[in-house]
């Protein structure tokens, strides 16, 4: 799909990231993020199409990580790709509080604080 015909704007960044389906845990690092999923490269394969749940976590440094973002989703494709695997996942319908999380989360990757701009 190319960005044009994109739902969302994708934010490549580098976040810590569990996947959980079927029985099936995988740990990795996304490439990228949007409102509506992301792209994670593992280790190892997952179900697809399967429900998820997801942990995010920004990376401050090697052992420095924010607080999980905890998410429902699904698997929509894994694919083999040089000894790992690229997983493509999309966030379902989110309640109010999880979208609201999620929404803050973005915006701090597209660099908005929420502070109001001052003039001094």
């Amino acid at each position: 799909m190319s960005s044009e015909q994109r739902q969302h704007p994708r934010y490549a960044i580098e976040l810590d990231v569990e996947v959980t389906a079927e029985g099936v845990t995988v740990e990795g690092r996304t490439h990228d993020i949007s409102r509506g999923g992301f792209c994670m490269l593992a280790s190892g394969p997952i179900p697809v199409p399967a429900i998820c749940s997801v942990k995010l976590a920004l990376v401050f440094s090697e052992n420095e990580f924010s607080e999980h973002l905890m998410l429902t989703a699904a698997t929509v494709w894994c694919t083999p790709v040089k000894g790992a695997y690229q997983i493509g996942v999309k966030f379902n319908a989110l309640d109010v509080q999880s979208r609201a999380y999620l929404d803050l989360f973005i915006k701090f990757l597209d660099g908005e604080d929420g502070d109001e701009e001052t003039t001094e």
